[in-house]
């Protein structure tokens, strides 16, 4: 089936749904925290990417020349360019790294909304519907397209590999699965989705069509070789986010999922690992429901999902647990069309469950409440307000 494309008025209803519900987020956050809605930008990785974009052009050299407290650039190869690229050509126009940075958040959210409206369009008759949903659900969506994350950045260049894959344009699938590469370090899980949804749709021929997508690890292998060549360590970027993790990164399946939600934390109490918890159950709910339908239309969305849930559900680590929300988002957009099908149809439960809608928000300010107390620990007094000069 081919994605059906939303008409220009729906296009643009979707779109200020996505960017309003960001910046009422952005502003009710500020409100909450006390911090000024640029400094939020600092918050979660914030800091780290607009470090970053600051190397701009000798990307992740010279750091403590603006940030003395590092005595290295080494940590900030953990966090990969992409972002920090457009926040920088942002910064240009915007005037503000900060206000760049989330600038860049919102408008990717809002062409990631409008990329999974056309894909919806393949596999429900309901995409409308599915585009509204994704405006705001799950609520670590809502979160990651309001602050500076890189979360919307990469959903964007996922769903374009994802359409790509669908309308048979090889090249385009590639390009859009090399940006991936650059901006999260699970964007390598792109290639198998993509191949998943064109052997789907036109089986082994489709896949020998499709044969230039390897292209696309020409991207990431050119990142690694200038890593190697500045910092002497072609895999600097893989030990930091290693030691990030606590160690080994993967272990026995579930067991860090199990163990987060029922020990307590210094990371988050215990409404904190229940709504954590809640999440990922919900992904694992929607995946066990799909597999017992079994429908021929859903393959390749169900194929999607278990290519995200598999590894991630294997991490290892104190941070595997509440990462979760995040890493999982490349899953949101299947685990959303699939559970369609669980929503009953009709307008009356459309006005019923309308209110649900500000779940996310009260979710995702819990989050960064919960954040903002955890930061101000983890980082030496004074760190924030002295970034927030450095990185304008």
């Amino acid at each position: 089936m081919t994605p059906r494309a939303p008409r220009a008025a729906e296009r643009a209803a979707l779109a200020a749904a996505a960017l309003g519900a960001r910046a009422f987020f952005l502003a009710a956050a500020s409100r909450a925290t006390g911090v000024p809605w640029r400094d939020l930008a600092l918050r979660f990785d914030g800091h780290v990417y607009l470090a970053v974009a600051k190397t701009w052009p000798r990307l992740y050299q010279g750091v403590p020349s603006f940030l003395p407290m590092f005595r290295g650039s080494e940590y900030f190869t953990g966090w990969f360019p992409l972002y920090p690229v457009l926040i920088r050509a942002a910064a240009v126009l915007v005037g503000d790294a900060r206000a760049a940075a989330l600038a860049v958040s919102f408008a990717a959210s809002a062409a990631a909304v409008l990329l999974f409206r056309r894909l919806a369009g393949s596999f429900t008759t309901r995409p409308g519907l599915a585009a509204s949903l994704f405006c705001f659900f799950p609520a670590t969506w809502l979160v990651t397209g309001s602050l500076a994350f890189v979360e919307p950045v990469f959903l964007c260049a996922l769903l374009a590999a994802a359409l790509a894959a669908l309308e048979d344009r090889p090249g385009a699938c590639a390009a859009a699965a090399a940006a991936a590469m650059l901006a999260q370090k699970t964007g390598f899980l792109v290639l198998p989705i993509a191949l998943a949804l064109v052997a789907a749709r036109r089986g082994r021929r489709g896949l020998r069509a499709f044969a230039p997508l390897g292209l696309a690890l020409l991207a990431p292998t050119a990142l690694q070789l200038y890593l190697w060549r500045t910092f002497g360590d072609p895999l600097v970027n893989f030990h930091v986010q290693r030691d990030i993790f606590g160690g080994a990164m993967f272990g026995w399946p579930f067991a860090a999922f199990v163990s987060g939600a029922l020990t307590p934390s210094p990371l988050g109490g215990g409404a904190a690992r229940a709504l954590i918890a809640s999440s990922g159950a919900f992904y694992l709910f929607v995946a066990a429901a799909a597999w017992r339908r079994a429908r021929a239309d859903e393959r390749p969305l169900l194929a999607w999902l278990l290519i995200v849930l598999v590894p991630h559900f294997c991490l290892a680590g104190h941070w595997a647990f509440f990462s979760l929300p995040r890493l999982l988002l490349m899953g949101a957009p299947p685990a959303l069309l699939l559970s369609l099908p669980l929503l009953p149809r009709g307008e009356r439960w459309l006005l019923f469950a309308a209110p649900l809608v500000l779940l996310p928000f009260f979710a995702g300010l819990l989050d960064v409440a919960r954040a903002e107390v955890i930061v101000q620990g983890a980082w030496p007094p004074g760190y924030f307000a002295f970034a927030s000069e450095a990185l304008r």
